[in-house]
């Protein structure tokens, strides 16, 4: 340190406020500039008559000496500067080994033996501290008046020169700037890809670059002075630029002037090419001009052309295919749909840039469809690999449609996603023709079945009949005497009408699989019963049986009719038929609606099934569960033949001993 103890030095950075020199300016004065300080501090010198002086500026935090004398440093810490506490006040120290903030200074206690000091401020009109004027003598003194004025004074022609000092490195700093601008600009202009002209605002060519000469085929010296509309714009298309010039100066610059476009130019040959013209508006050393920028973009026409009939070539073929096509971006958006995805032109542009919630929404469509394709695209996206769905949707007449799409994801060569490409077929008529296919596959199958059971039947329900007509034919062949032949002829009736009986149950219950076209009615379950029991009136009132019925949740049935009476004679019959001896016949009969469904229950407490003994032979034709000799085994199977050729449904819970609960279930029962 150079001095231990100092007002100064003990105060704070921030509450001393500098308007700092730029170093630039101080290295940008020549030594003429430097002798106009000298001078001035060797008049100051000998007015004062003091051996050292120095003109002092602040700048980070230092003073640097930009004049001296009688003192080797060029510079010293600003803490360590003689100044006063204000350092924008005058400092005097007549002898500063008796002044208790400068008597340990190292330039007080060392060379060049410090007594005397006399520090005058630099100050702007704005009052900004510059930095100080400082004389100081080796001997203990005060300055006169005269010489304390002359040292003001003098530091005030300090500051006036370092004003205009200042101006001028400003003014030289401007002038070099200007000149590299300049330099800059020149290099661009001779050195640019494109034709650079520039034009006044009467549209005369003031410079022509190199690129121009080479583009245009005029040189310079043949160009400047010609007008650019005339020199460069074909006749077709001068009339616009020249509006547009006219507009722009009757606006006083205020209207934009035109863009970049693409036209054609004038060659010096008079041939024609593509450009890309652009014109910029600037003011030049207070003269409006325009810049006019050009690039011969034949190339590029010829490429951009050869891609579009590349384009248009593509889209006629994929416009064509008859599938559905469309691409989406990375996003999930559509960037293509051909016309058999969407017919109408306007929906196919509008969906362009959208995805499918937002085309849901504008077509009012239901947004399932939209999450579910969501739902692959992510799919996609994760698993890179191709998938495959069918989705259904209805077309505006209401007919539903049913579509086969695949999505192919497409990636870039560093493994990203850039696109996708999905498939639509319509499968519709493949759907139905699958549909049909799969009745007639059930319907084949039902047939199989009622040949297996037909076989059953005639191995088992007319075999015996058979061989007992036969064995009486035979009886009656051998017999001589005519009244054995009357009594075996008579034994036959009742083994051909059990025979005939036979037959006709088994056709009849064929038939009901193979009547496709039978209607269904609304039918009062009320009267269905009613007219049922009529028919049973005799066994009703020999059993003196109790029937409840409750049709209250479901009184109407959309049934054939002749298939539900039938269902209510076989069930009820079987009811009457199959009664306990032990206990008067109790039946309920009682329909529910279940959604769109009525279920039938029949419930009685009669003898009862053993389901599980029975649970193979339950319900089909020729079985019987008792010793009836009215038993013949159809009644049920008949029933379950009505109820399933309607695509419903037949179950039984029954306990032997105690009774028995038939259930039919009648679909598509809407109200």
């Amino acid at each position: 340190m150079l001095y231990k103890n100092s007002i100064y030095g003990k105060m704070k950075a921030s509450q001393i406020s500098y308007n700092q020199v730029d170093v630039y300016q101080l290295q940008s004065w020549d030594l003429s500039i430097t002798r106009d300080f000298d001078n001035l501090i060797t008049l100051l010198a000998q007015i004062c008559e003091v051996p050292i002086l120095t003109i002092a500026l602040n700048y980070n935090s230092k003073q640097l000496f930009l004049a001296k004398t009688g003192i080797e440093l060029n510079e010293i810490p600003l803490t360590q500067a003689f100044i006063a506490a204000d350092p924008t006040t005058l400092l005097i120290i007549p002898d500063a080994l008796k002044d208790l903030r400068f008597h340990n200074h190292a330039l007080v206690t060392g060379s060049p033996d410090i007594r005397f000091c006399g520090s005058q401020p630099l100050l702007t009109e704005k009052n900004e501290l510059l930095g100080h004027l400082t004389v100081y003598d080796k001997i203990p003194r005060v300055l006169s008046e005269k010489q304390l004025f002359a040292l003001q004074a003098i530091a005030k022609q300090v500051v006036a020169l370092l004003r205009l000092r200042s101006e001028v490195a400003v003014l030289k700093k401007a002038d070099v700037d200007s000149r590299s601008s300049d330099e800059q600009m020149n290099t661009i202009f001779y050195n640019a890809i494109d034709a650079v002209i520039i034009i006044d605002d009467k549209g005369s060519i003031v410079q022509w670059n190199p690129k121009a000469e080479v583009i245009l085929g005029w040189s310079a010296t043949e160009a400047i002075g010609k007008s650019f509309y005339e020199t460069v714009i074909p006749d077709r298309y001068r009339d616009a630029q020249l509006r547009q010039l006219d507009q722009y100066k009757k606006s006083g610059g205020k209207t934009q002037f035109n863009k970049t476009i693409e036209l054609l130019a004038k060659h010096k040959n008079n041939s024609e090419f593509d450009i890309a013209l652009g014109i910029s508006p600037i003011s030049l050393k207070g003269q409006s001009l325009f810049i006019c920028f050009i690039s011969d973009i034949t190339d590029r026409k010829q490429v951009t052309d050869k891609l579009d009939k590349q384009k248009e070539f593509y889209e006629n073929i994929l416009n064509k295919i008859p599938t559905d096509i469309a691409v989406f971006d990375n996003k999930h958006k559509y960037i293509y749909v051909n016309p058999l995805a969407i017919r109408n032109e306007e929906l196919r542009k509008f969906i362009i840039g959208k995805d499918d919630f937002e085309y849901a929404a504008y077509r009012k469509r239901d947004i399932k469809i939209a999450q579910m394709r969501r739902k692959l695209f992510l799919k996609i996206e994760k698993s890179g690999k191709e998938i495959r769905w069918e989705d259904s949707i209805k077309d505006p007449d209401g007919n539903m449609i049913t579509h086969l799409r695949r999505l192919f994801p497409v990636f870039n060569e560093t493994g990203s996603l850039t696109m996708v490409i999905g498939f639509g077929i319509d499968i519709t008529e493949r759907k139905i023709m699958e549909e049909k296919q799969t009745e007639l596959v059930k319907q084949l199958s039902a047939q199989n079945t009622q040949l297996v059971d037909f076989c059953n039947i005639v191995s088992h329900n007319l075999r015996a009949p058979l061989v007992n007509m036969s064995m009486l034919v035979k009886f009656i062949e051998e017999s001589d005497e005519e009244e054995d032949r009357k009594l075996l002829i008579t034994k036959l009736n009742p083994v051909i009408d059990n025979l005939h009986t036979t037959f006709n149950e088994l056709v009849e219950s064929i038939q009901i699989k193979q009547d496709l076209e039978i209607k269904s009615e609304n039918i009062n379950l009320e009267n269905c019963l009613k007219r049922t029991l009529d028919g049973l009136e005799a066994e009703v009132n020999k059993s003196e049986a109790t029937i409840k019925a409750d049709f209250e949740d479901a009184p109407t049935i959309f049934f054939p009719p002749k298939y539900l009476f039938s269902i209510f004679h076989n069930l009820l019959s079987n009811a009457l038929k199959y009664r306990s001896p032990e206990r008067k016949l109790i039946l309920k009969i009682k329909t529910i609606r279940v959604d769109q469904h009525v279920i039938l229950s029949v419930k009685d407490n009669g003898l009862g099934i053993d389901l599980i003994k029975h649970k193979d032979n339950f319900l089909k034709i020729g079985k019987v569960f008792h010793r009836n000799p009215n038993a013949k085994g159809f009644g049920l199977f008949m029933t379950k033949t009505q109820v399933e050729a309607m695509n419903g449904r037949i179950w039984a819970e029954s306990v032997p001993g105690e009774g028995s609960i038939f259930y039919i279930e009648f679909k598509n029962q809407n109200v």
